[in-house]
């Protein structure tokens, strides 16, 4: 969700050519054999030039010391688009968590001069859970009771609360809201 935000705002101030987002993970990036994987990512970047490309648990790329993973040269060959022109390369936003992006920035110095902004978000709420979790149903043509969505949410909020772990809510976040709706149905 936030990917696609950036991407039409990137677009809309004329930093981006279109408002365009191409999501992926180590997988999409890192291919199995000597030599595969530099090509494997130049092709997801330039299929993504005129947009964002959203690196998904960016940190998988870094994880791992062994000499037989190639998620460096993933992050070596998207170094390198990132001193490419705009409209050559796309903006690239890296994503994980906290703790976890701090270890695959340090990963590679060259990208702390290539990363210029880093965001932290904090955990949503039980109440801000209740919020994303009305308008998916809403937006899925369903709907809640009335009696969960009453004085502001509370009940639901309460529920979500109650009936969900701290670490649950935590490390899912918003996709939380996501699972509820489909363990639901």
């Amino acid at each position: 969700s936030l990917g696609r935000i950036m991407a039409r705002l990137l677009h809309r101030i004329g930093l981006v050519a279109a408002p365009e987002l191409k999501e992926v993970q180590r997988p999409d990036l890192v291919a199995e054999h000597v030599g595969q994987t530099a090509p494997k990512t130049q092709a997801i970047i330039d299929g993504a030039k005129s947009g964002v490309l959203f690196v998904d648990e960016a940190y998988r790329l870094t994880a791992t010391e062994s000499k037989n993973d190639f998620g460096r040269e993933a992050v070596e060959t998207l170094m390198a688009a990132m001193n490419e022109q705009p409209g050559k390369a796309p903006v690239m936003i890296f994503a994980g968590y906290m703790e976890d992006m701090a270890k695959f920035m340090r990963a590679n110095d060259g990208l702390y001069r290539r990363v210029t902004y880093t965001f932290e978000f904090s955990d949503y709420s039980p109440q801000d859970l209740a919020v994303i979790l009305e308008r998916l149903v809403v937006s899925k043509g369903f709907g809640l009771s009335p009696e969960l969505l009453a004085d502001d949410r509370a009940k639901l909020a309460a529920l979500i609360e109650k009936q969900t772990l701290p670490r649950t809510r935590s490390l899912m976040n918003g996709g939380l809201c996501e699972r509820l709706f489909d363990l639901a149905k």
